[in-house]
């Protein structure tokens, strides 16, 4: 059962009165706290070692092993497994090439990448490439094409273009393929059914605009096609404006804010874009920051109520890292680094430090504990890459900012 008992610090609206509240209560000692275990940054020892598990689950073919258990004696078949999360795993290592500056695990990424494309990705003709979910694999009735993974796909797989390892046409067809799920309103439809050809209107995947908004923008740097962009813009708009009404029940969806960073990183939105854009991002980390557990004496500081899977977490970190560069209020940027420094903090502690798994980040924090359910001490290779990528963003802020 989660903790939820210890007081948590509820943020208002005000930004004033928010920093009010986190510098008086909280972080003492942000700087001690983040660099425990360092060599020239924090948690570079934490990412090397989660590094190192997802550098040892790749199997010889280029396929990950999908799960493992901290009691190395439990063992799976590795034929669950999801076509979206291999894609998501490859942009966590192209991460750590960008951010960590370590190429160790390259030329396994390549052949990883490899895999990916030969196994996954197919054409639908007109030039359109989809990535495909295995019913065997994914627990599915009829193969389909997810439009999230075409823009994970994407995310992962765009720098190899310059490398001359990916044909640009395999790109394309993936940015052809999402610029065919959106809707006159700018919403991206969640699958496209490959036994039937036709697009299914009706199902709903939340995330999966944003990732493929993601993807396109991608593909508009190594293809800078204006229609690439302006697919982009027209999903960020109707995401705005949807989830503008929502006020503080927005859901935290991190692939739009690294969305919003990146088009503002490289000045591709006019001056009230921005603005809106940063209206946007503000909206959604003002309710996610008031839900962080605060009170240094709860056994989960630094998770979020209700919230202490270490995946969940690391998507919750990585998306505010990219709201810090979206935001150009000072006193909100305190804020989010300092829900960064116990964020990062705590899913340090739930890591695991030693033995076969070491790197591994289990399916809750709550694995340590014992009577849990057997599933939390389950190891996804999914988990293992949102907290790195988590990790390695929020190292990028301490480096820029030098202030740890």
């Amino acid at each position: 059962m989660f903790d939820i008992s210890s007081p948590t610090v509820l943020i208002p609206v005000i930004f004033l009165t928010i920093v009010a509240v986190f510098v008086s209560i909280l972080y003492k000692d942000a700087k001690k706290n983040t660099h425990e275990h360092t060599k020239d940054l924090p948690y570079f020892q934490e990412i090397s070692v989660s590094m190192g598990y997802i550098g040892r689950n790749i199997l010889e073919n280029g396929r990950f092993q999908y799960r493992k258990n901290i009691d190395s004696e439990i063992t799976y078949e590795n034929n669950t497994y999801n076509s979206l999360r291999h894609a998501g795993v490859l942009y966590s290592m192209y991460m750590y090439e960008k951010y960590g500056l370590v190429s160790k695990y390259k030329e396994e990424r390549i052949k990883s990448s490899k895999y990916f494309v030969d196994r996954y990705i197919k054409s639908i003709g007109d030039g359109k490439n989809v990535v495909i979910s295995i019913p065997e694999e994914e627990g599915i009735k009829f193969p389909i094409a997810k439009s999230g993974a075409a823009g994970v796909a994407l995310c992962a797989l765009a720098n190899l273009y310059s490398e001359n390892a990916i044909e640009l046409e395999v790109l394309q067809g993936l940015g052809e393929f999402l610029l065919s799920m959106q809707s006159e309103d700018g919403n991206i439809y969640a699958y496209y059914d490959m036994t039937t050809g036709i697009i299914n209107k009706q199902a709903e995947a939340i995330y999966y605009p944003a990732e493929a908004a993601a993807g396109l923008l991608y593909l508009y740097e190594v293809d800078p096609q204006e229609k690439w962009l302006a697919g982009v813009k027209k999903i960020m708009d109707y995401l705005v404006k949807t989830r503008k009404s929502l006020e503080l029940d927005i859901p935290f969806d991190h692939w739009s804010v690294l969305v919003v960073e990146k088009l503002f990183k490289a000045n591709l939105v006019t001056p009230e874009e921005k603005n809106t854009y940063r209206m946007y991002a503000e909206q959604m980390a003002i309710p996610t920051l008031s839900d962080q557990i605060t009170n240094q004496n709860n056994s989960y500081f630094g998770a979020f109520k209700n919230n202490i899977m270490p995946c969940s977490l690391g998507t919750i970190m990585e998306g505010l890292a990219s709201i810090y560069f979206c935001t150009d209020n000072e006193n909100l940027r305190k804020v989010i680094f300092k829900s960064l420094s116990i964020g990062c903090m705590f899913l340090s502690k739930v890591q695991v430090k030693t033995g076969e798994q070491a790197g591994g980040l289990p399916n809750s924090a709550n694995w340590v504990k014992p009577g849990v359910t057997s599933n939390a001490s389950v190891i996804r290779i999914d988990n293992v890459q949102h907290v790195v990528t988590g990790w390695l963003k929020f190292q990028n802020i301490l480096k820029i900012t030098d202030n740890y």
